[in-house]
């Protein structure tokens, strides 16, 4: 047989075209043959396929549907936390605005005495109190000791800060609330609400034993120095009541404290609001962890005095415990009594508790049960068609193959006589180019390698007339570029702080700072600023990589780092700054990228320096008594960017009149010279040391560093980015 075909195509000698047309009929032949066997074959093949496919297609679908149902549930409950934590808040919030109130007009009176007259207040202990009316009580002590003329004067003044107090109480007067100060002195000017009875009543131990001094709001307060909010507890009216204290002052400084404590029946409101299905639990968690408030009276939930769900023994209620603490905001899944439960939560910042509510999973996913079982029905309904439809696909593909064999003699033909064609144009066209003709275009227009053959020869002559114009254009592109990464040079120079004198009305400090990327833009970053007019922050951090991709993941850094000390700025914890840069830096870090960091915070008041350090080079300090640099010692802290979760440990030193810190990348340590060998730490301090940076500014000593640092690298390229700042604390401003 093969002896037969080999003398059918070759033997005789034929002509192109008709070795072409028994190719394409033999050809086509075969491949309907092989068609035809592998349409047969797969169309029982894909109904095996289906058959066994369909149960798993089902499942797969209904468990995406679960997932899908799952998320938007998750979603829209941590909506729900998000919206109640807020709307708590704003009533607390409220609470807050009057106490300052409060303590505006206390501190009125005692900056202007002149505007006031005494005023006299009911004493408790002699007549009955009625309830909004406001009152004068003395503490224990002042009992004991008895009231001076002087006091009695201060206390007849102060009595005026009833006309403040008496509209407040009118405001509070439909819930259980007190509205009070207390004074150094030891006495107390208060209005109590109790709705639904005329008079107040007092103990005979409040009469004779209370000491205002003494109590936890007052102690609290005028420790923290600033408006506090204390533990909540609930009121004699069922509400969850709460106290908000501020400190007020005299001339002389601290001289007491006011306070409103009321129930707000509108935060049981949010909390009953937020609740989803009959399974729902809302509840509020202080920052111990500790159940403040619940919808729930009995359990792990419950809001019984000592429930804490930090310690509980269920783990993944104190996994969540630990996550709400953090301040943070998301939802996980928790076992309950056996039972699985989406729970959400959100952070209430301003009094640094956290808000939850959950509810059932199996509440809210039966509608996807059901979903499961009606696609399961309907994927087996489908295959039962799609087996009745095969024999007649089957049948239907038989008769088209033979309708398509009757065509393929014709269309042999035909492709035949439209493939010569061209192959006889193309030999003319190669005959004119072989003469030199390079201007010759050969015209063939078939879609196929003949073409493809006859535009290889266009494009031959075409690149020899255009290598001259290409050579131009290249040259100017690269050109472009290199002026594109010019102005990025500039644009990341000018992000960094550069003009210099830094603050010249603040004689207690000299700062300077110098970056040299290694390529046109770098990863290296140094910031400065004054965070208040006594505290001045230092930044030095070096980025993972080099080039552009470090340079745009600097700028993130960069703005991240500041954005969060700013936005933490009453606080000045450098600890919790890098904790929180750290977990947005790792959010959507699909390039693994990371940064280390020094940052500190300097108090130009009495030269304490707080510092934090997140996997970078230890600084130097100069001590100008010792006449000396050493490395500081620190904490090498994780890098930011590589794992979120992480805690920051912060240290800090003194800086005495004449110290110098001297901060700094790698770049500097591990320059290389010609021979390959690093500068390294021990010729770094070395180089420090023999500056004689007791007499040099902050710039000066940069710029005797760097000129040491040029020395020793020479020729040799630089290999990384260098940057380095210089801070020179000069004591307290002088006079």
């Amino acid at each position: 047989m093969k002896e037969l075909i080999y003398s059918w195509f070759f033997m005789k000698k034929k002509s192109i075209r008709t070795r072409i047309f028994r190719l394409i009929l033999l050809g086509s032949l075969t491949m309907f043959v092989v068609v035809g066997a592998v349409v047969v074959y797969g169309l029982f093949t894909m109904n095996n396929v289906f058959t066994s496919q369909s149960e798993v297609l089902s499942g797969t679908t209904a468990n995406y549907i679960e997932k899908v149902t799952s998320q938007q549930i998750a979603d829209r409950l941590t909506d729900v936390a998000h919206t109640r934590a807020d709307s708590i808040e704003t009533e607390l919030w409220t609470i807050t605005n009057d106490t300052n109130y409060l303590v505006s007009g206390v501190e009125n009176i005692l900056q202007h005495p002149e505007y006031y007259a005494g005023r006299q207040l009911p004493d408790p202990r002699f007549q009955p109190i009625k309830s909004g009316e406001v009152y004068l009580h003395e503490g224990a002590r002042l009992q004991a000791v008895g009231v001076t003329p002087e006091l009695q004067r201060e206390i007849s003044l102060v009595s005026q800060a009833a006309a403040y107090i008496e509209p407040m109480a009118r405001k509070y007067r439909q819930y259980e609330s007190s509205l009070f100060l207390g004074s150094k002195h030891g006495y107390i000017i208060a209005a109590d609400n109790a709705p639904g009875k005329e008079y107040i009543h007092m103990t005979e131990e409040f009469l004779q034993t209370y000491e205002p001094t003494e109590r936890g709001w007052y102690k609290n307060t005028q420790d923290h120095g600033t408006i506090t909010f204390h533990d909540i507890y609930v009121g004699a009216d069922g509400y969850p009541s709460f106290t908000c204290s501020a400190p007020y002052e005299d001339n002389d400084g601290f001289a007491g404290v006011v306070a409103i404590a009321c129930s707000v029946k509108s935060i049981s409101d949010i909390m009953n609001d937020s609740l989803l299905g009959d399974s729902g639990i809302s509840f509020v968690m202080n920052n111990k962890g500790n159940i403040m408030l619940s919808t729930s009276h009995e359990g792990p939930l419950s809001d019984v005095e000592g429930t804490n769900l930090l310690h509980n023994d269920n783990v993944s209620l104190s996994n969540t415990a630990v996550k709400m603490i953090a301040g943070e905001k998301g939802w996980q899944i928790v076992e309950l009594d056996g039972e699985e439960y989406f729970l959400a939560f959100a952070p209430m910042p301003q009094i640094n508790w956290s808000f939850g509510t959950m509810v059932s999973k199996n509440e809210v996913m039966s509608p996807v049960v059901m979903a499961r079982e009606t696609i399961v029905s309907q994927v087996n309904s489908f295959r039962d068609v799609m087996k009745s439809h095969l024999v007649n696909i089957v049948l239907v593909t038989i008769f088209c193959l033979w309708s398509a064999l009757v065509l393929l003699y014709h269309m042999s033909n035909w492709l035949t006589n439209m493939f010569v064609g061209p192959i006889k144009k193309l030999i003319v066209g190669v005959k004119e180019i072989a003469d030199g003709h390079l201007e010759k275009k050969v015209n063939v227009k078939t879609g196929d390698e003949l073409e493809s053959l006859a535009d290889a020869f266009n494009n031959m002559t075409d690149k020899l007339q255009n290598y001259m114009e290409h050579l131009t254009k290249v040259t100017m592109e690269k050109e472009h570029i290199a002026t594109e990464l010019a102005v990025a040079t500039n644009i990341q120079e000018s992000m960094l702080p550069h003009i210099f004198p830094f603050a010249p009305e603040h004689e207690e400090f000299d700062i300077y700072a110098t970056m040299q990327a290694a390529k046109e833009v770098g990863g290296d970053f140094y910031d400065f600023y004054m965070v208040d007019d006594e505290h001045l922050l230092v930044t030095i951090a070096d980025v993972s990589g080099k080039g552009v991709p470090a340079a745009l993941f600097m700028v993130i850094a960069k703005t991240m780092l500041k954005n969060s000390v700013i936005s933490m700025a009453s606080e000045k914890d450098l600890a919790k700054v890098m904790a929180r840069t750290n977990d947005q830096l790792c959010q959507n870090n699909d390039a693994m990228m990371f940064v280390t960091a020094f940052m500190g915070i300097l108090n130009l008041t009495n030269g304490k320096f707080t510092y934090v350090n997140a996997g970078h080079n230890p600084p130097v300090i100069y001590r100008a008594g010792e006449k000396h640099f050493e490395f500081i010692e620190v904490e090498r802290n994780f890098v930011m960017g590589g794992m979120d979760g992480i805690d920051y440990k912060g240290q800090e030193l003194t800086l005495g009149e004449g110290d110098r810190l001297v901060l700094y990348t790698d770049g500097v340590t591990e320059a290389l010279n010609e021979a390959k060998e690093l500068f390294g730490e021990k010729r770094l301090l070395e180089a420090l040391n023999n500056i004689n940076a007791g007499e040099k500014d902050a710039q000066e000593l940069l710029l005797e560093l760097k000129k040491v640092l040029n020395d020793y690298v020479g020729d040799a390229e630089q290999s990384d980015d260098m940057t380095m700042l210089a801070l020179v604390f000069d004591g307290k401003t002088k006079a």
